[in-house]
């Protein structure tokens, strides 16, 4: 089971209180924030998409969870959801702020570069340490 980041754990906890969601439930929330999170990670979910949820609550289902249960976690991961709005927003305008923008990728020029030494020491490194060969395809990669 993945553990909720800290970032996100403490503006979760903030909400909640803005929420004014009772004290003794706050358990139950983090419980449904964190299965929500591991579903997603586990069949490679978007955990900001609204279908992610919709998909979440089919499986509670299947899982038997109650209507109470359900809803507690629809309301849990909406929760979640507006966290994730105001620090989307705040990611905006900071970038307005700066100026920064994003590099597009058709702007990039490829290198003549030579990796064949790069690569030879890598294969070596990985000789004297032992490591399994598809360690090598996959820092290759």
């Amino acid at each position: 089971m993945l553990k909720i980041p800290s970032v996100i754990e403490a503006h979760f906890d903030v909400a909640l209180a803005e929420k004014a969601v009772p004290q003794r439930l706050n358990f139950h929330y983090k419980k449904w924030l964190r299965y929500y999170l591991d579903f997603c990670h586990k069949y490679h979910l978007d955990k900001s998409a609204k279908q992610s949820l919709s998909d979440f609550t089919k499986k509670l289902r299947e899982k038997r969870q109650n209507a109470q249960q359900q809803k507690q976690a629809a309301h849990a991961i909406f929760i979640f959801y507006e966290i994730g709005r105001f620090k989307s927003n705040k990611k905006k305008s900071l970038r307005e702020k700066t100026g920064v923008s994003r590099i597009k990728k058709e702007h990039l020029k490829p290198t003549e570069a030579d990796w064949k030494p790069v690569y030879d020491n890598l294969y070596a490194e990985i000789k004297i340490r032992h490591y399994c060969p598809k360690t090598l395809r996959a820092y290759k990669g």
